[in-house]
C-alpha cells in the first residue's frame, strides 16, 4: 500500500524538478546593454580581466608559499634494505686467540633491516625571508593595482566600442533618410524628363548623386556590423552573437557636463602612477633582501627513528624489538666570504631601485602632460561640436529651401546636388564631432584616474 505513494511523491518530485531546470535553461540571455551594463559585464568576462583577476589570485597564493617557508616543515622516511650477501670484514685472529698476524673473516650484520623516521625542521631566523615575505605582499598589491588597469583599459575598450556603434548607426540613418529623399527628387526629375520640362542632364546628375550616397549607405551599414562585433569581443559576450545598444550618441552628450576640466588630478588614484610606485617598493625590498644576505641563518631540527634488524622479514611480528634514536639539533649558517658576489648583487638591486625611481619622477611628469593635452583636447572637441551642430542646422535650412525650389523649377538639379552634398557633409560631421568629444572625454576620465 506505501509503494504508489512513494511512486507517486518521488514523480512530483521530479516533475517539479524538471520544470525548474527548464526554468533556469530557457530564461533569456541578456541582448541589450546600455554602455554601465556593457563595461559591467566585460568586467565579468573579458578573458584580459580574466587573466589579471587569476594573477592576483596566483599572487595571494605567492603569500602563503613565502610564509609557509618559515613555518615548522615535517617530513617522514620508511626504509627497508635486503643484504642479499652480508659484508665481510676480516679482523686479526690474535683478537680471537689466533695466531698473530692473520686474520679472521666476519660478517657483521643482519639480512633484513628497516627503519621509520619522522624530521621536523623550523626556521628561527633568516634575513632574506623576511625580505621575501615583505616582498610578497607587496607583489599581491602590484597584482592588484594591475588588476585594477585591466579593468579601466577594458571599460575605454568598450566605450570606444559602443561609441564607434552609435556613430556607424548614425551615419547609417543619415544616408539612409538622405537616400530616400534623393530617390524622390530622382524619381519627380525623371517623370519631368519624360514630359520634357527637363534635360537628361539632370536626371544624370541626380543619379550620380544617388549612386554616391548609396555606396555611403552601403558602407555605413557594414560598418555598424563590424564594429558590433568589436564590442562583443571586448565584452566577452562571443562573437557570433547578436547584441543590441540602448543607448543614442544626442543622450549620452545630453550628459555630460564641463565639470570634468575643472576636476583636480591627484596622481596617486592614476594606476599607471600606482604600478610604478609599487614597482619602487618591490625594488626597496630586493635591496633589503640582497643585504640580508650577510647575516647568519638560524635553524632547529628535531628528528625520531625506529629501527629494526631481521634474519627473517618479520618486521611486523609482536615480538620483534625496535631500536629508537631521537635528535635535537641546531644549525647556525654564517656567511663568511663570496668572493664579492653578494656586493655585486646589492649593487644590481640598487641600481634597478634607482632606475624605477626615475620612471617614476618621469611619469608624474608625463601624466601631468596628458592631463593638460586631455583638457585642451575635450575643450577643442566640445568647441568643434557646437560649430557642427550649428553648421548642421544651416545644411539642412539650405537643403530644404533648394529642395522647394527645385520642385518649382527655380534651381537646376546641379544646385539640388550641392546642396545634397553638404547636408550629408554636414550630417557626416556632427555625428563624427560627437563621437569626438565622447572620445576625449573618455580620454580624460582615464588621465584622471576616474575609470
Amino acid at each position: 500500500m506505501k509503494l504508489p505513494a512513494i511512486l507517486m511523491t518521488a514523480m512530483l518530485v521530479l516533475t517539479v524538478f524538471t520544470a525548474t531546470a527548464q526554468t533556469i535553461a530557457i530564461e533569456p540571455k541578456k541582448t541589450s546593454f546600455t554602455l554601465a551594463e556593457a563595461q559591467a559585464y566585460a568586467m565579468e568576462n573579458n578573458l584580459n580581466v580574466e587573466n589579471a583577476r587569476l594573477d592576483y589570485e596566483s599572487a595571494r597564493q605567492l603569500i602563503w608559499e613565502n610564509t609557509a617557508m618559515g613555518l615548522p616543515q615535517v617530513s617522514a622516511d620508511v626504509g627497508y634494505t635486503n643484504n642479499l650477501q652480508l659484508m665481510t670484514t676480516l679482523i686479526p685472529a690474535e683478537f680471537m686467540g689466533g695466531e698473530p698476524g692473520t686474520y679472521v673473516p666476519v660478517k657483521f650484520g643482519t639480512q633484513h633491516n628497516g627503519s621509520a623516521s619522522i624530521i621536523a625542521n623550523q626556521m628561527l631566523f633568516n634575513g632574506p625571508w623576511i625580505a621575501a615575505l615583505q616582498a610578497a605582499g607587496t607583489y599581491k598589491d602590484l597584482m592588484n593595482r594591475t588588476l585594477q588597469k585591466s579593468e579601466a583599459d577594458i571599460k575605454e575598450s568598450v566605450a570606444q566600442s559602443y561609441y564607434a556603434i552609435l556613430l556607424a548607426e548614425a551615419g547609417r540613418d543619415a544616408f539612409a533618410r538622405n537616400l530616400e529623399t534623393m530617390n524622390a527628387r530622382l524619381d519627380e526629375t525623371r517623370a519631368m524628363y519624360e514630359t520634357g520640362f527637363l534635360e537628361e542632364t539632370d536626371v544624370d546628375q541626380l543619379q550620380i548623386a544617388v549612386s554616391n550616397i548609396e555606396n555611403e549607405y552601403i558602407a555605413a551599414r557594414q560598418m555598424v556590423d563590424v564594429s558590433y562585433r568589436f564590442l562583443v569581443y571586448h565584452m566577452g559576450y562571443g562573437l557570433d552573437s547578436n547584441i543590441v545598444i540602448t543607448e543614442t550618441l544626442p543622450e549620452i552628450i545630453a550628459g555630460l557636463t564641463r565639470d570634468l576640466i575643472e576636476q583636480e588630478f591627484n596622481v596617486n588614484k592614476h594606476y599607471d602612477y600606482r604600478i610604478v610606485d609599487t614597482q619602487e617598493k618591490l625594488a626597496a625590498i630586493n635591496v633589503k633582501r640582497f643585504k640580508a644576505e650577510y647575516l647568519p641563518a638560524l635553524s632547529a631540527y628535531l628528528s625520531h627513528q625506529q629501527m629494526a634488524m631481521r634474519n627473517d622479514f618479520n618486521f611486523f611480528a609482536a615480538q620483534g624489538d625496535w631500536y629508537p634514536a631521537t635528535m635535537l639539533g641546531f644549525n647556525l649558517s654564517i656567511p663568511v666570504f663570496s668572493s664579492g658576489m653578494r656586493k655585486a648583487r646589492i649593487g644590481q638591486a640598487k641600481i634597478d631601485l634607482e632606475k624605477t625611481q626615475n620612471t617614476k619622477r618621469d611619469l608624474v611628469n608625463a601624466l601631468e602632460l596628458q592631463i593638460k593635452q586631455a583638457r585642451i583636447d575635450f575643450r577643442t572637441a566640445y568647441q568643434k561640436y557646437l560649430n557642427e551642430k550649428n553648421n548642421i542646422e544651416l545644411a539642412q535650412k539650405i537643403f530644404d529651401r533648394t529642395s522647394i525650389k527645385y520642385q518649382s523649377g527655380m534651381v537646376s538639379s546641379l544646385e539640388l546636388t550641392i546642396a545634397t552634398e553638404q547636408l550629408t557633409g554636414a550630417q557626416t560631421g556632427i555625428i563624427q564631432a560627437m563621437v569626438e568629444l565622447l572620445n576625449t572625454k573618455l580620454a580624460l576620465d582615464k588621465a584622471l584616474g576616474n575609470l
